[in-house]
């Protein structure tokens, strides 16, 4: 079990650790899937690299983020942006973001220029708390940790009096987004033809 399993806050010690985690997380995701590369060892570069720029965007423009740790490494990640910080600023964050979908090749990086508009366009324009990049590294899967980090997310959405907002292209995620309190707004197909839903969760009454 993890350092009495407790979140905390992202901070860049932790980013290189915690973009390995949602690779490790992501490698068989269907969106993941959809966009990255075919090759397994390809896409957990792409992923990781990728998830690395997200991570630095949201610790300059975003946040809050949290992870849970064991040994000092981080084996579970909320990357999560707050009501007033969406959308960080859109040619600095393509560039930050931009290394991974470059280096895993031109077909990739389309469909990664793609997703990132289809994933804007569904953006709600009032306020809410994005639930940007969520995972739990597979060993540590069942023990309770991803609802110690979705609780903060929730918290600050609750604090803020706003709703919570992700997406998702795991059919397998559903139920589990469902017992926190979200519900499906829309759904959507993905450049490269991988299913997504768009999720939220209202603020309780």
């Amino acid at each position: 079990m993890p350092e009495n399993g407790a979140p905390e806050l992202l901070t860049p010690a932790h980013h290189e650790g915690a973009a390995r985690t949602l690779a490790e997380a992501f490698i068989e995701d269907p969106g993941w899937l959809s966009i990255g590369p075919a090759d397994r060892e390809r896409r957990r570069r792409f992923i990781e690299r990728t998830s690395l720029g997200v991570i630095r965007v949201a610790g300059r423009w975003c946040g809050p983020s949290w992870c849970i740790c064991d040994g000092g490494a981080p084996v579970g990640v909320l990357v999560g942006c707050a009501p007033g910080r969406w959308p960080p600023p859109q040619l600095r964050s393509l560039a930050t973001m931009a290394p991974g979908p470059i280096m895993a090749g031109p077909a990739v990086l389309a469909r990664s220029l793609r997703a990132e508009r289809h994933f804007e366009r569904a953006e709600p324009e009032y306020d809410h708390f994005l639930v940007w990049m969520f995972a739990i590294r597979p060993d540590h899967q069942r023990q309770g940790l991803g609802r110690r980090l979705m609780a903060q997310a929730l918290a600050a959405a609750d604090g803020a009096e706003v709703p919570a907002y992700l997406y998702t292209s795991n059919s397998d995620n559903l139920p589990y987004y469902r017992s926190h309190g979200y519900e499906v707004t829309g759904e959507s197909t993905l450049p490269g033809g991988g299913p997504n839903w768009f999720m939220e969760r209202p603020v309780p009454r």
